[in-house]
């Protein structure tokens, strides 16, 4: 143990990086198994809701059964009785002009709680990291963009997630996950730094 704080010691850079991914895997395998047992004991379960049930905004269904965007700012409100771990919409609108936000009740929503949307052979997914009841999505913007066909298009709520996206950061964790180890090694250093002078003074 001793030798491993020495290394540390000497190497506070790549040891403050190394127990920050270590954190970062210990919290994607927590994500993991807290999902698994919700789908396991019924907390999480994968429903399908049909686009006619949402409240939505610059969106609507047209004569011929086709979901199209009407305005510059498309919306789908979801609110549903369960928590929501993810979403797959069924389109082949580009997966770059999706955005998902989520909310706890009567809060409203913010950047500060976005994710961005991934393509799969499905469709859209947007995975949230943390459970929640109040989603909003927010589909290409624009109008013009279909999104979907048929009356009964549906969004797959809870749809089953790739265990690796769990490892994936969101922007602003991937840039705390770069900087924070950076700064921690910094304000480490100084601390022995100090240490040593005040320990020389004592001597």
């Amino acid at each position: 143990m001793k030798r491993v704080f020495a290394w540390a010691a000497a190497h506070l850079v790549a040891a403050c990086y190394l127990l920050a991914l270590a954190l970062w895997v210990l919290w994607a395998l927590g994500n993991a198994g807290w999902d698994a047992l919700g789908f396991a004991t019924g907390r999480l379960t994968t429903v399908e809701v049909p686009l006619s049930s949402l409240q939505s905004q610059d969106v609507a269904l047209t004569d011929e059964g086709l979901w199209v965007t009407t305005g510059a700012d498309p919306q789908f409100h979801l609110e549903l009785d369960q928590p929501v771990r993810s979403v797959l919409f069924a389109t082949d609108a580009p997966a770059s002009g999706f955005e998902g936000y989520w909310a706890d009740a009567g809060q409203d929503f913010s950047l500060r709680r976005r994710v961005w949307a991934g393509e799969t052979g499905s469709g859209v997914l947007l995975v949230f990291p943390e459970a929640a009841d109040t989603l909003r999505i927010d589909p290409a913007a624009g109008a013009g963009v279909v999104l979907a066909e048929g009356e009964n298009a549906a969004l797959t709520v809870n749809a089953p997630v790739a265990f690796w996206r769990y490892f994936v950061p969101r922007a602003g964790q991937a840039l705390a996950l770069a900087v924070l180890p950076a700064a921690a090694a910094v304000l480490a250093d100084l601390g022995l730094f100090w240490k040593g002078r005040l320990l020389k003074k004592r001597g």
